[in-house]
Order: C-alpha cells, then structure tokens, then sequence
C-alpha cells in the first residue's frame, strides 16, 4: 500500500470515527501533496516525495510551535503540537 492509499485510507477511518483534528491535518497533508504534485507537473508523487512533503509539514509544525512559545500562545502550541503528533 502505498502512503497516498495509506492516508487515503487513515482519512476515512477519521470520518468515521468524527475526529475532527486528525481528519483536518491529513486533509492539510493531501493538499500540500498534491501542490507539490502541480509544482513539479507531475501525476503522481511515488513514495519518497510524499515523504519529503511529509517531513516539510512536520518541519513547518515545530517552527511554528517554537515561534508560538516565544509569543506565549500556548493554545497554538497545544494544537500545533497534537497535528506533529499525527503527521
């Protein structure tokens, strides 16, 4: 299976169950695939670029929890912090 199918299949588990930040952050990750996919006009990622955006949005998601904690947002920390945990 590959991670497309993977989380493809990791989305609709979280519709079901109605968890609604799991659902939201793999739909984030879809779409960053799939802009990386226009960007580089191609089809369809193979798994090692899905990896790379994968590793992109996890990078994004710790910059922003340190920048958060500098502003003392500690919400934005919780949130930012559960969506590093899915990706």
């Amino acid at each position: 299976m590959s991670l497309k199918d993977k989380l493809l299949a990791d989305l609709q588990d979280a519709m079901r169950k109605g968890d609604t930040l799991r659902r939201d952050t793999i739909r984030f990750l879809r779409a960053a695939i799939t802009n990386e996919e226009v960007a580089r006009q191609v089809e369809s990622l193979d798994d090692t670029g899905v990896a790379e955006v994968l590793q992109r949005q996890a990078k994004q998601r710790r910059e922003s929890i340190a920048e958060f904690k500098k502003a003392n947002r500690q919400e934005l920390v919780v949130k930012e912090e559960a969506e590093l945990a899915i990706l």
